[in-house]
């Protein structure tokens, strides 16, 4: 309990705080109240809310910004009128101080989901005193009686006033008037009566007569009250007011019934709910002493709850009705369905449940039993005399339906009404139909059926769907393909028209799972976890390479996948009449291959119309469709032969049924534009198209040969497909270098310490060296041939022609890696000296030139000053790698492939980049 006390404390004081903007800094990091919670705060009475205040600390004066409003409260003002009522079960300190109740987090953290019975709130208060009213104003029908105070003022030659107080005898004494009997008499007799013998006794004054204290009369409230006994009250009090003042009735009692019995009869009988519903206190009686006001057990109680404006439990009296509880219950909401709601009744031990047409006064007037539940369910949210527009279209939404409307009746102009991103030549027309609500697809050209073409124009039934495509896939083509006006406008209403995407989808997705969602994620999360659905293009036998590389983020708001996506869901629990599921395939030289519904006369034409139409690589004399005829024993596949030509032309029209397959060929020897590229020095560099066999010397002549300071016999030649080769043999070397790496560290093999930091930069050299895809030729031997041994071009080819060289380079481990001037009577070695020798772990024996068009030569030593090895001269352009003696301190064999391959790429880099 004393967990539960601190957690309490916490929580008031954060609802607290959160008033005051210093203290919200100082408490950022906690969680702020909710609004219910405050909301119940500010239900406390003053008093409670301010010693909440100075049990934590915080400042009075904030209650103020709670409370909305900067009045000033009891407390500062001793003559005014205290709060004396609190909520039930407030305990006080000595000192008459309300003590927080320990389930004060339950008041904050309550759930009003629960149904209450109705009224029992009114009285629910608890008195912490009882003061008599002293300043109510008194009715003129009210009867004095022993106790009560009259003022009475006279004014003539002198002015005088009297405080005078009926005795027992039911008397007033005034001075020079001598005694008056006033009790028994209303208030307003009492006045003329008083007036009267001033004016008859004593010429020349007249009298003011005015009520002082009123007596206190004791009454006894039994029952189901909440505290029964005997209280002193006003002689004003009327049984509202005895009821509120013993804190109301307990969970048990009458709220029809109350009683004021006077001298054991029953005087008057007070109905609460004329009071709560009507307003009516014709029964609310004055008390007179010793009245007994009774409360009796409650009778049958009725349950109304659904879509009305009061749900609750309420107390029957009577022969009461169905249009009785509606009006206890303030009416049915707006969205009521008053034609079927359910009323559950008890009969015999059992519940039984019926269906009543409140819209009916017939089953209104049906009589109310106890224990009955009435249920109010809300008008579907499917709009009749209705169609939706969805996708690409300017004013996407709901629109009236009527008898005979058309497609152009909804989009008039192609213009205004379609984004600039709609396919004129795809659009949909979805329609559920039959008691299973099976979905119908029927097509259309968009463009067509604006213009009024009677097959395009359909008409369209209640509660259609029409979906308008864009003729984009990604999110970067339209960003590139479309005006910024366009995006513009269309970012403005993106929100709205995200969210009429998310209510087309849950419209086909929530029939698919048990339970409605409350979101579009939660039913596709549904739909996943139950893995009921085969991916589409498995049922073709479609391969890897026909799936979708595109992620659904970067889709296209209205792309053929995104709307698509659960019209196909819905399909897959359908079957068309030979037994197939209702999907067609287009495969090959389509704008947009995949899998599509089958619609309504479904066409070769149709469906390369839902593809996007064909690629300009489309063979058009023949394509093939695939059909799947479904036997008793079993399937059989056959193959038609289609004329493309013919089919667009409209001399042919091959129908399709369920899972047919239309693969669309390439015609023959067709490729897609192929270029070369040709940099440095020829007569006209730049990007060649090329067609298909052409060669490298035919390209050199196309671009004019090659300029008078062409260094031919270093070109370097590069292949898109030797680079991804390359970085594909790159990163296989490095997590093999890599695990050995591991290995000796693991094992102790070498010396590991000394050379670690060495082989993890070996490593980050390889991991960072770009691959160049260099295809080793002698170009002037090639050029010298006439043909013989021409290269073959390739898509993405680059010839990269240096400038004559007169240098030559030196790399790797020397003391000095530089470039020189060449000198044809200098040596390798002469070279390594120049650079200042070999480092302590370069490998002497493994020293290597790479030449000027990419070939390496080993370096033996050599007889004589300008050869070594092979005999073969070094030359302008060449260039010396002394690599790393990978023995040195580690026995890693791949050590060699790695700087070789470093250096090399080195120099390929280095003679472009010198272009």
């Amino acid at each position: 309990m004393k967990k539960l006390l601190i957690i309490t404390q916490l929580l008031v004081s954060l609802a607290l705080l959160v008033l005051s903007v210093d203290a919200s800094a100082q408490n950022s990091g906690q969680t702020m109240p909710s609004q219910q919670q405050l909301e119940q705060l500010k239900n406390l009475p003053r008093a409670q809310q301010e010693q909440i205040a100075r049990q934590f600390g915080i400042d009075v004066s904030m209650l103020d910004q709670l409370n909305g409003d900067s009045e000033s409260f009891p407390g500062e003002n001793a003559d005014e009128e205290q709060n004396i009522v609190f909520p039930r079960g407030t305990r006080f300190d000595e000192d008459g101080d309300p003590i927080i109740p320990e389930d004060v987090e339950k008041q904050f953290t309550r759930g009003d989901k629960e149904l209450k019975p109705f009224g029992y709130e009114l009285f629910a208060g608890e008195p912490k005193t009882f003061a008599p009213t002293s300043h109510a104003p008194v009715p003129a029908n009210y009867l004095m009686g022993v106790g009560d105070s009259i003022k009475v003022q006279l004014f003539g030659k002198e002015n005088l006033t009297y405080d005078l107080i009926i005795d027992r005898e039911g008397k007033v004494v005034i001075p020079k008037l001598g005694a008056i009997s006033v009790a028994g008499l209303t208030y307003t007799l009492m006045q003329e009566l008083i007036q009267n013998r001033v004016d008859d006794r004593l010429i020349g004054y007249d009298a003011a007569v005015s009520m002082g204290e009123l007596r206190s009369i004791q009454v006894f409230i039994v029952g189901e009250a909440y505290k029964p006994g005997a209280y002193t009250v006003s002689s004003l009090s009327t049984i509202s007011q005895a009821l509120y003042v013993a804190g109301g009735v307990s969970d048990i009692a009458s709220l029809r019934s109350v009683r004021l019995m006077r001298g054991g009869e029953v005087v008057a009988e007070f109905d609460l709910y004329d009071l709560l519903l009507n307003g009516d206190a014709s029964d609310d009686k004055m008390l007179q002493s010793g009245d007994v006001v009774f409360i009796p057990a409650r009778g049958d109680m009725i349950t109304v709850k659904g879509q009305v404006k009061r749900p609750a439990l309420y107390e029957l009296k009577g022969d009461e009705t169905l249009k009785d509880a509606l009006r206890y219950a303030g009416g049915a909401e707006d969205d009521a369905y008053l034609s079927s709601a359910q009323l559950q009744r008890i009969v015999n031990g059992k519940r039984l449940i019926s269906t009543v047409d409140l819209t009916s006064n017939s089953d209104l007037q049906r009589s109310l039993s106890g224990g009955d539940v009435l249920t109010l369910s809300q008008v579907s949210d499917s709009l009749d005399s209705s169609l939706m527009l969805i996708g690409a279209v300017s004013r996407p939404g709901h629109y009236e339906w009527q008898e005979g409307i058309k497609v152009n009746d909804i989009l008039r102009d192609s213009r205004h009404d379609l984004l600039e991103q709609a396919d004129l030549g795809y659009g949909l027309v979805i329609r559920e139909h039959g008691a299973r609500r099976n979905i119908q697809v029927h097509q259309f050209e968009v463009g067509a059926a604006i213009r009024g073409d009677a097959e395009e124009n359909l008409t369209l039934q209640e509660r259609d769907q029409i979906l308008i495509f864009s003729r984009y896939q990604t999110k970067d083509e339209e960003e590139q393909k479309l005006s910024r006006f366009t995006l513009t406008e269309q970012e403005k209403e993106e929100k709205d028209r995200e969210q009429l995407l998310k209510e087309y989808r849950m419209a086909f997705l929530q029939d698919l799972v048990k339970e409605k969602k409350s979101s579009e994620e939660e039913l596709d999360d549904e739909l996943k976890e139950a893995n009921r659905f085969v991916p589409l293009r498995e049922m073709f036998g479609s391969s890897e390479e026909d799936e979708m590389s595109v992620e659904k983020e970067e889709l296209a708001l209205y792309s053929r996948e995104n709307l698509l996506e659960p019209i196909m869901q819905r399909l897959q629990r359908q079957r068309t009449e030979n037994g197939n599921t209702p999907f067609v395939y287009v495969a090959g030289e389509v704008n947009h291959p995949g899998v599509y519904p089958l619609v309504q006369n479904a066409s070769a034409e149709k469906l390369l119309d839902a593809a996007g139409g064909l690629k300009d690589s489309a063979y058009l004399e023949r394509a093939e469709i695939t059909r799947v005829n479904i036997g008793r024993s079993a399937a059989q596949t056959d193959y038609l032969t289609v004329e493309l030509d013919k089919v667009l032309n409209g001399e042919v029209d091959v129908q399709l049924q369920g899972r047919d397959r239309l693969n669309v060929l390439s015609i023959p020897e067709w490729q897609n534009t192929y270029e070369v590229t040709l940099r440095g020095e020829v007569n006209f560099p730049g990007t060649y198209a090329i067609k298909r066999g052409e060669s490298l010397t035919d390209l050199i002549k196309r671009a004019g040969g090659f300029t008078d300071h062409a260094f031919i016999e270093g070109a370097v030649f590069t292949r898109e497909e030797l680079r991804e080769r390359e970085k594909e043999r790159m990163q296989l070397l490095a997590e093999e270098l890599q695990r050995e790496i591991a290995s000796n560290m693991i094992t102790g093999t070498g010396d590991s310490r000394a050379s670690y930091s060495q082989m993890r930069t070996l490593l980050a050299d390889l991991m960072s060296t770009e691959p160049v895809g260099r295809l080793i030729l002698d170009l002037p031997k090639i050029l010298a041939m006439n043909g013989e041994r021409d290269i073959q071009l390739k898509d993405g080819d680059t010839l990269h022609v240096p400038s004559k060289a007169d240098s030559v380079s030196i790399m790797g481990e020397v003391q000095m890696a530089t470039s020189y001037r060449f000198d044809p009577e200098l040596d390798v070695n002469d070279y390594i000296s120049r650079s200042g020798g070999t480092k302590e772990k370069a490998d002497e024996g493994r020293i290597y030139v790479v030449k000027a068009n990419g070939s390496i030569v080993p370096f033996k030593g050599g007889s004589s000053w300008f050869s070594f090895g092979s005999g073969t001269q070094l030359a302008p352009g060449d260039t010396i790698v002394v690599p790393l003696d990978t023995t040195y301190s580690e026995s890693l064999e791949l050590w060699s492939k790695v700087t070789g391959i470093i250096y090399n790429s080195a120099v390929a880099i280095a003679a472009i980049n010198g272009i």
